[in-house]
This record gives C-alpha cells, structure tokens and sequence, in this order.
C-alpha cells in the first residue's frame, strides 16, 4: 500500500510540473496589474505597475515588452524640478517629472521589473527638499490576478477568442489593465487584431463575470 501510495504521489506531482501555462499568456502585449496612491504636497500621486510592449503599436503582434512603474503626480506642473526616488532590492531608482506628449499629465517612468508587493516607500525631491511618500494598493485583495482573468476569459469567450485564430495561430495582441471604481476592481482587457481594430471587453474583477463588449475603430 506504500509503495501505491508513493507512486500516486509522484504521478500527481510530475502532472503539476507539467501543466501548461496559458497559451494565450504569450499575446499579452499590456499589462497594468497594481495601482498605487500616495501623498505629498498635499496632493495625490499615484503609481501603476506593470508591462508593454516598445514600440506601443495595434498591429496584432506583441512586441518587446518593458516593465516598469510609472508615477502621475496630480498638479499643475511649475518650474521646480521633481523626481522620484525608491529603493528595490539592494539598487536605488529615479526618474524626473515632466509632461506626457500624448497625455499632458505630469509623468515619471521608471523601468523595473520587480515585485514591489503591496506598499512601498519612496522620496519626492523637489529641489534641495525630500518628501517621503508610501506608496500603497488600492486594488482589493479579493481581485482576482491577470492571469485568472484571461483564464476565466478564455473559459466563458472561447467562441470570441477562436474568432481570432488564422491558421492554428492567435492573430491578435492582447491589452489587460485593472482599475478600481468606489473600491470595485474591474479588468479591461482589449483585443487588437491590428489596423486599429480592437475588442474592449470589461469583466468583473472578484467574479470574472463578462459586464460589457464594445467594438473600437
């Protein structure tokens, strides 16, 4: 009976290690998965963690991905000089305010791809002056991760999602981004078959529930 035993065992463990990931993991080619929010000046700031793709293009392939934190600072930006400033792991990272192009929000990206949990601590230099800001999630714990909501996309949407196959290949890239609304997550996630088409689904971010499908062109 030990030795059955013992042999079940091994057989559960070798199927565990060869589970395969979710194929349609490898089409992601945006990724916004934490929020965070913290204080200074007596005005908000707020973090989002995550990847995408360089260059940023709807051309139904997912590019080369970069990872990083990109910090908002909420106000009407002035002459002084303002970086942000952390620590993760045993190296030290920074990057300076300035206007978004594209957004005209006052912006700061910091490349890092890092596991920056919860909460985090950072400084806010301006000028000779340093405030220190805490960074913390705003998103719920009960928020279910990217990969769960692909999964339970993958499992309620096969029909919409092997609309896009073309010859056993997905042809398409996938953006996915988490957003908080009076303390509810919600999931974007957008279908971009190139030539600016793109699908926007938006899914329920405890349930996974399907609330919404809009075609954007």
């Amino acid at each position: 009976m030990r030795k059955i035993i013992v042999l079940l065992l091994i057989l559960i463990g070798t199927s565990a290690g060869c589970k395969k990931a979710d194929p349609y993991l490898n089409y992601v080619s945006e990724l916004r998965q934490e929020i965070y929010k913290g204080y200074a000046e007596n005005t908000e700031i707020t973090a989002v963690y995550g990847f995408c793709e360089t260059p940023y293009l709807n051309d139904g392939k997912t590019g080369n991905l970069i990872y990083g934190l990109t910090f908002k600072l909420h106000i009407v930006p002035d002459e002084t000089k303002r970086v942000i400033k952390f620590t993760s792991g045993d190296r030290e990272y920074s990057a300076p305010f300035g206007l978004d192009d594209i957004t005209s929000e006052y912006k700061a990206t910091v490349e890092i791809k890092a596991d920056m949990g919860k909460e985090f601590a950072a400084a806010l230099i301006l000028g000779d002056a340093t405030v220190p800001v805490v960074f913390k999630s705003i998103v719920p714990d009960n928020c279910i991760t990217y990969e769960t909501a692909l999964k339970t996309l993958e499992d309620k949407q096969s029909t919409l999602l092997n609309s896009y196959i073309k010859d056993g290949t997905f042809a398409a890239e996938i953006y996915m981004r988490i957003f908080v609304k009076d303390g509810a997550p919600y999931w974007y996630i957008g279908i971009a078959a190139g030539n600016d088409r793109l699908k926007a689904l938006l899914i329920d971010g405890v349930s996974g529930d399907l609330l919404a499908v809009r075609d954007i062109i």
